[in-house]
Parts: C-alpha cells; sequence; structure tokens
C-alpha cells in the first residue's frame, strides 16, 4: 500500500506525470482501484507547486 505522503514526496521529487508517479511508487499499479485517488493527487500537488513557484 502506498500512503499519500509516499505520493507527495515523488511528486515534489520529480515525477510530475501518472507514469513517473506509478514507476517511482508502484501506485495503481495492483487492482488499480486507487487510481482515480492517484489522479487528483497529481493534479492536487502539480496545483500546489505551481501556485509555489508564481509566487
Amino acid at each position: 500500500m502506498v500512503t499519500e505522503k509516499e505520493l507527495v514526496d515523488a511528486i515534489r521529487e520529480g515525477a510530475h506525470t501518472i507514469e513517473e508517479l506509478r514507476e517511482k511508487t508502484r501506485a495503481s499499479t495492483g487492482c488499480g482501484t486507487c487510481a482515480v485517488q492517484v489522479y487528483h493527487i497529481l493534479q492536487r500537488e502539480l496545483q500546489n507547486l505551481a501556485e509555489r513557484k508564481a509566487q
């Protein structure tokens, strides 16, 4: 099981696509039931990164 913190950390370390995030964390590569949640976390964190850069 991959935690949200692990996903956020991977995104902050440069995993900026769903494929990169899967490769780095193995999230949503098993049964896939968490794929939508993983996608939403990715989108949220990319938005947060963009907002931080804009400041």
